[in-house]
């Protein structure tokens, strides 16, 4: 009986869509040699190749394949073929998302490659279960699978294979919990054990995945900077479902950095593949991306309509109950803001906190609240209003805790360190290269090598001199922007935070001429005065303030010694060109107050009414 080896088996699991899908006339050959094949092992093998070359590009053909070669390997009782055949019906499943049909076929593939005392091929089998739970989601048991088979899989000999995966995996299960400081981690390590076993393919997958993270860590430029550079690969391979993807993930993050039409082309032309691949989690995914972005460009009602379909899509077709909550958390925040209708925004946020809580997504659990806190603030149910505040508050601090942020950052800095010595060492090798080539005497060998040495070696030097100044301004500057964007956040706290509380205190008044015991309603107005007139929020945001903006204060007081204390916060909230309402909001007046706390400003500073004031504070 014929049988695949184990580098035709390791052949087809990481190169054979990349390869098969490159050479047309390899596929046309496997399909030719398919039909005129006798039923036996050779036959499911040919099977499982081209099964490899539909997976991502056409499910249902791969399927199709892959249940031919389960009856022709469980005729001839071919064991490990039909393993494989179980394992190939449970990820053209998975693909489309029938993930409990997925999960029966693994338990019978892994059951099969125990005990056949296959670790590797059963490791792998393993990881195809822990992606379904990703996939349903379910983060915490995937956690927890992941754990149980990192033991069994580490023990000698360790199985770097099954170790990749595992690592893998696990980068986007802590991704989708907000737990960046891990997902980076973890990503760092199946890079390593990749480059190690020299594949390609892994490093691909690998790079996907820090794409994300660069992404949910406002590294947007980057993240985009690696997509563009994985659509170009995925083009080349003619990888449908991974250019529909990649496409998405575009417009997503050209979405955040406000480039709706751009965004929009992208996720547009993403849908087109990923219904062509029927890509069901994609598609409720990419409905959601281009409501939200109809939105942003001002066709609300547009927008609203691709919600719907996403909610639709998400809860029947695709069974994604993440997709699902963001569509549901994105109407309720467009009910709210947009059209002004909390009531009809409350049903969307309920449901979305339902799901997010469920699921264990931490990031989109604190946005739901926020955005119905806003909704019962509106509604004039300001108890409410105030709890979900509180609560959105609390898992908001411990998402995005500065120290994580800065490991983050420290994280980010040392991947892009090892992508230019990598480069620098793909060099070297290209030299040693063409050394071993040259043809030429011992002598001449001799003096070349010593003239190549000491030209090296000062090259080195200064190369090196070069990528240290490099990485410490690289670090410098991710510092500042890193300082700017939690001066930013916290300015924008303080604004949002004195908006509901000065909501909340208004609508106490109201309730307190009305009511005979007014006990209770003054007890609640002492208590927000109290948070409005809070020092300490001020002075985090000025110590903040002072490590982005070095000597501002100084120079102003140094330049103009009449200003006082509370015209010199007005300046530093000019300083980072914040809108007249947020400055209202951070220091508590009136917007009609602001204007005229500017206009005394501009008579203390003497300028004249053809000078700017901004420009002005911008040039201190």
């Amino acid at each position: 009986m014929k049988t695949c080896t184990w580098k035709t088996f390791f052949l087809f699991l990481f190169l054979g869509p990349i390869v098969l899908a490159q050479e047309n006339p390899r596929l046309d050959s496997l399909l030719k040699a398919y039909k005129k094949q006798k039923p036996d092992s050779l036959k499911v093998n040919t099977a499982h190749a081209i099964y490899d070359y539909y997976y991502e590009s056409n499910p249902n053909l791969a399927l199709k394949y892959s249940l031919e070669g389960l009856e022709i390997a469980q005729r001839i009782k071919y064991r490990s073929g039909t393993a494989k055949s179980f394992d190939h019906k449970g990820k053209a499943l998975m693909i489309t998302r029938k993930l409990d049909s997925a999960n029966i076929y693994f338990k019978k593939s892994l059951k099969i490659y125990d005990s056949l005392n296959n670790r590797r091929a059963a490791g792998l089998v393993a990881y195809n279960m822990i992606r379904a739970l990703y996939l349903t989601p379910n983060y915490d048991a995937a956690l927890d699978a992941i754990e149980l088979n990192r033991a069994k899989y580490a023990t000698s000999p360790v199985d770097s294979l099954v170790e990749l995966k595992l690592y893998l995996i696990s980068a986007k299960v802590y991704m989708r919990k907000a737990s960046y400081k891990k997902g980076f981690e973890v990503a760092f390590k199946a890079l390593a054990i990749a480059e190690k076993l020299n594949l390609e393919d892994g490093v691909v997958k690998i790079k996907a995945t820090l794409a994300s993270l660069y992404h949910y860590t406002d590294n947007k430029e980057k993240s985009i900077e690696i997509k563009k550079e994985l659509l170009e690969l995925y083009k080349g391979q003619n990888n449908l479902r991974k250019i529909g993807l990649t496409l998405n993930d575009l417009g997503n993050s050209n979405y955040v950095i406000e480039n709706y039409n751009i965004a929009l082309a992208y996720l547009e032309e993403s849908l087109t593949y990923s219904q062509k691949v029927e890509n069901q989690g994609l598609i409720g995914i990419t409905l959601f991306n281009i409501g939200k972005t109809y939105v942003r460009l001002g066709e609300t009602q547009k927008g609203i309509d691709y919600l719907k379909k996403a909610v639709q899509y998400s809860r029947y077709v695709s069974h994604h109950a993440l997709s699902e909550s963001w569509a549901l958390k994105r109407l309720g925040d467009v009910y709210t803001e947009e059209l002004n209708r909390p009531e009809k925004a409350l049903p969307y946020l309920n449901r979305a906190i339902a799901l997010a809580d469920s699921v264990g997504n931490k990031d989109d659990l604190y946005q739901s609240y926020r955005d119905r806190s806003q909704a019962y603030a509106a509604l004039g149910n300001y108890q409410k209003a105030l709890q979900d505040h509180e609560h959105y508050k609390a898992i908001n601090d411990s998402v995005y805790s500065i120290e994580k942020s800065r490991t983050i950052e420290r994280l980010k800095t040392e991947f892009e360190t090892k992508e230019k010595e990598q480069k620098i060492a793909l060099q070297d090798k290209e030299i040693t290269v063409l050394e071993q080539k040259a043809s030429i005497s011992n002598l001449q060998k001799l003096i070349l090598g010593i003239g190549l040495l000491l030209s090296f070696i000062g090259f080195y030097a200064i190369r090196q001199k070069m990528k240290r100044n490099k990485l410490e301004k690289e670090r410098v500057d991710a510092e500042l922007a890193f300082k700017k964007k939690e001066l930013t956040t916290h300015a924008l706290h303080l604004a949002k935070k004195n908006e509901v509380l000065e909501g909340l205190k208004q609508k106490a008044e109201e309730l307190k001429e009305n009511e005979e015991s007014k006990k209770g309603y003054q007890q609640l107005i002492r208590t927000i005065n109290f948070d409005l007139q809070d020092d300490n929020n001020w002075e985090n945001f000025a110590r903040y303030f002072e490590e982005v903006h070095k000597d501002f204060n100084s120079n102003v007081k140094s330049k103009y010694p009449q200003v006082t204390s509370n015209e010199l916060r007005l300046l530093a909230l000019l300083k980072m060109n914040l809108s007249s309402k947020e400055i209202a909001s951070i220091l508590n007046i009136s917007p009609e107050g602001i204007k005229k706390a500017r206009y005394r400003l501009r008579k203390k500073l003497d300028i004249t009414t053809e000078d700017s004031l901004q420009d002005l504070v911008l040039s201190l």
